[in-house]
């Protein structure tokens, strides 16, 4: 049985992942500073109470298994001093010890483009945060010419069952039977989603077949207007209520908010297209490959509060 070690089991990806790789077979191990945010299926002899900016722990972590899933994320207005410190150690444990180490990418290496965007095409960054993912992905990539092999999946907005701190859970709220979603965009925009069961499940399946040292996959994703949510909801028997999104409010709170001052520089997403284009990992799993239509994700997401 192979084993993965999860750094980031409390986040999106990292909680995601994690069952992904339990249901194909794989044995969890998780570190995390504060063991009592474990998942309750994780037993107590597979969580690892360390810090994950200490590379001696994570060495220690990381002993015996064989692919480390690289969940973290820093605080949104403290990418520019956490992003590259906090995956520094992973990548060092990754070389010594001559391990996979999985990364979840997004579209911020890339400018807005009509095309959808496959993996060869150049990175582009327009935004602070998109040099800073390049950086990482830059830095991911000479881990693999030290002794590490590195798998990034890219991916866009997620989607999820139980997700927390998502555009979603602030663009969807359902009260007294009724739906409404604020858009941050036009009706003519295509903004790009990943629902993250078929992402984790994808990406799951992809870790059994051969891949090179350096190997780079998109996830399909959701390419979505105002109309297909529309659409999906209709298919439900559900009417949804439609508004825009008081970006004007992000604007009045910005200076006094690190956080949302980081978000409106990434305003742009909301603007222009940025998809990635998934017919790589289509092809490299013909069987295996899982893709939940718009309509059936909306049954599995937050019930109304």
């Amino acid at each position: 049985m192979k084993t993965a070690l999860i750094l980031g089991i409390t986040g999106n990806f990292g909680l995601q992942m994690a069952l992904a790789l339990k249901a194909e077979g794989w044995q969890i191990k998780a570190l995390i500073r504060d063991p009592s945010k474990a998942p309750q299926w994780l037993g107590k002899q597979h969580i690892l109470v360390a810090d994950a900016l200490d590379e001696p722990q994570v060495a220690a972590a990381a002993s015996g298994v064989d692919l480390i899933v690289y969940g973290l994320n820093p605080a949104y207005h403290r990418w520019h001093s956490d992003a590259m410190k906090l995956l520094e150690p992973s990548i060092t444990v990754a070389e010594r010890l001559g391990l996979r180490l999985l990364f979840p990418g997004n579209v911020y290496n890339f400018s807005p483009c009509e095309q959808r965007i496959t993996e060869s095409q150049g990175m582009q960054p327009v935004s602070d945060k998109g040099a800073i993912r390049v950086a990482m992905e830059q830095r991911l990539k000479l881990a693999t010419q030290r002794g590490a092999l590195v798998t990034i999946v890219r991916a866009g907005d997620f989607i999820g069952p139980n997700t927390h701190l998502s555009w979603l859970d602030m663009l969807i709220k359902r009260k007294h039977g009724k739906t409404t979603m604020a858009f941050p965009h036009n009706n003519q925009h295509v903004h790009y989603w990943s629902y993250l069961p078929d992402l984790c499940h994808n990406t799951a399946k992809l870790m059994a077949i051969p891949q090179a040292n350096f190997e780079v996959w998109h996830d399909p994703g959701l390419a979505l207007t105002a109309e297909h949510w529309q659409q999906a909801f209709a298919a439900n028997g559900q009417t949804l209520n439609t508004r825009k999104f008081a970006w004007w409010g992000l604007v009045l709170m910005a200076p006094f908010v690190p956080t949302i001052k980081e978000v409106l520089k990434m305003r742009y997403l909301w603007q222009q297209p940025v998809v990635l284009d998934g017919e790589k990992m289509k092809r490299a799993l013909p069987q295996g490959f899982q893709a939940t239509p718009l309509a059936s994700i909306l049954t599995q997401l937050q019930p109304e509060t």
